[in-house]
């Protein structure tokens, strides 16, 4: 299967809209949009006018043409509009006092910062059929208007000379739908395009097969779907090769429950308790070149890569950061002094925030179409990136070895690193670095250094090695977004799957002290 790259998809919809869009100026025919603006104003005494259409369902009526709006800017339903009455009733509508006068263009003057107080409406109607197609409407906004029976017949006798071209609209508005869709697609794919800074594009290895029988390109590392850009092979060789030592600490997520929040936190820390000493993260960078992802790094340039930082950083902790579950860590053996940061979220939050980062993402081929309920009854199902959320979450906590011993493993809510930050900062420094002290104003300063819109503003301006514009990526940096994005049945569905994976919890697993460290265990009895 070849995929063609966002940036040449989008150079094709971009010639594709632009034909689609002369075709259509042909059709609209601007000559007499730029009568009615010059004439009606000087006819009626008013200041705005709109040439309404009748959408092909006959459910609702979309602007063409009109004073200081641009076409398709107002769209209503037909159903309790002035205009779609005039159309319905195929009468002309005059309303001389809206101040109490509840409607649809009470909502759109909000949209537009204007209010009407005068209104007067004429259908149009297709010199083909008959039928009612259009509405020509002018309204004044300053002063009410004593319409007369010569405006009405005025009105209308415009709205019968127009009544060609807007017969031509009405018949041709699939053009318009085409170039709506071509906009949704452009949008999207420049979104793509943007989505990873140039320099840092990757590379993605074959087979990448489309997941489900449609997008989610990947690979398959034993029976785990990896994202395209990850070298199963490259993947596989580390992971006979690499031994951990002391001074690795991994930052163990599946996707999107909070991995660069918990690396800015780790960054920040280490950046004040290493301080007298030379160090990586003297920059506060998060990317790849100071937190590196192992799978990524070995797969895009190699094993040297991973020896070059491994040595560069011989001497101080050295974070990075894995999606993998835990059976898929890509090591040999691992150093029992070793430290793992496991982060987890509400998994109906994980659910809408990979819906969007998967469908921006420029090398996934995710179907621009895939709809959020869609999206949940895969997620519940658990076939997609880096395995089934619930059970990633629940192989790190109850480990089927002895690897890792319940002191070496911190295990975080997304939720305590957004609601909870002193607490963080406080339970990371006793975890990472436990004979060093740090003042309350250090943890202070640490906490607000991983404040949503601090951290995207740091970024946004100085990315250093962080490969992702942060203008698509970070979304919102609450912890409740999924309450605005999920259906009750999305949410039905996810808490299901969740009680039964986790004891009857739904917004995470129950954490056993003797399996893993707890935020809570950290913070009592520590002082600064």
């Amino acid at each position: 299967m070849t995929v063609s790259s966002a940036a040449e998809q989008l150079r094709t919809k971009t010639l594709k809209r632009q034909s689609v869009a002369a075709q259509w100026a042909k059709t609209r025919n601007n000559d007499v949009s730029n009568l009615l603006a010059a004439s009606l104003p000087a006819l009626f005494d008013i200041d705005r006018f709109g040439l309404f259409v009748l959408s092909s369902d006959s459910q609702s009526v979309w602007l063409e043409a009109g004073t200081g709006v641009t076409q398709r800017s107002i769209v209503v339903d037909a159903e309790g509009s002035m205009v779609g009455e005039a159309i319905r009733n195929r009468q002309t509508r005059l309303y001389e006092d809206l101040a109490d006068v509840v409607g649809a263009f009470r909502a759109v003057g909000e949209q537009l910062g204007y209010r009407p107080v005068s209104a007067m409406t004429a259908p149009v109607f297709c010199p083909k059929t008959g039928n009612a197609i259009g509405a020509l409407q002018v309204m004044n906004g300053t002063h009410p208007v004593p319409w007369s029976d010569r405006d009405s017949a005025l009105l209308e006798a415009l709205c019968h000379s127009i009544s060609q071209t807007v017969q031509l609209l009405h018949e041709n508005q699939d053009i318009v739908a085409e170039l709506e869709q071509l906009d949704r697609e452009i949008k999207a794919l420049d979104q793509q395009e943007t989505a990873i800074r140039g320099s840092h594009m990757l590379r993605t290895f074959a087979p990448a097969r489309p997941l489900h029988g449609e997008g989610f390109l990947h690979g398959l590392y034993r029976q785990t779907v990896f994202p395209p850009f990850i070298d199963v092979a490259a993947n596989a060789d580390l992971a006979r090769s690499w031994d951990t030592d002391a001074h690795d600490v991994f930052i163990a997520t599946h996707q999107k429950v909070g991995t660069h929040l918990a690396k800015k936190f780790v960054v920040e820390l280490l950046h004040t308790g290493l301080k007298d000493r030379p160090n990586v993260y003297a920059t506060r960078d998060i990317g790849h070149g100071t937190v590196p992802w192992p799978e990524v790094s070995v797969s895009q340039h190699g094993r040297a890569w991973i020896d070059e930082h491994i040595a560069r950083t011989h001497d101080t902790p050295r974070a990075w950061y894995v999606h993998c579950s835990y059976n898929d860590m890509p090591v040999r053996s691992i150093h029992p002094k070793s430290k793992f940061i496991m982060v987890y979220r509400d998994p109906k939050a994980v659910a809408v925030s990979q819906y969007f980062f998967w469908k921006r993402h420029p090398l996934l081929a995710v179907p621009e179409d895939l709809s959020m309920d869609a999206f949940v009854e895969l997620f519940v199902e658990g076939n997609l990136y880096f395995g089934d959320y619930h059970d990633h979450v629940s192989g790190w906590i109850r480990r089927p070895d002895q690897r890792i011993p319940a002191q070496n493993i911190l295990a975080l809510s997304y939720e305590d690193m957004v609601n909870r930050k002193r607490d963080v900062a406080r339970a990371l420094a006793r975890f990472l670095l436990p004979g060093t002290t740090f003042t309350d104003d250090q943890l202070a300063r640490i906490a607000e250094a991983t404040e949503f819109k601090k951290m995207k503003d740091e970024v946004t301006n100085n990315p250093q090695s962080f490969h992702l514009n942060p203008k698509v990526y970070f979304r919102s940096g609450t912890t409740n977004d999924w309450e605005k994005k999920l259906s009750d049945i999305a949410i039905a569905a996810i808490d299901e799957k969740s009680r039964a994976r986790w004891d009857g919890r739904i917004d995470g697993p129950d954490l056993d002290p003797e399996a893993v460290t707890g935020l809570d265990q950290l913070v009592t009895g520590i002082s600064a």
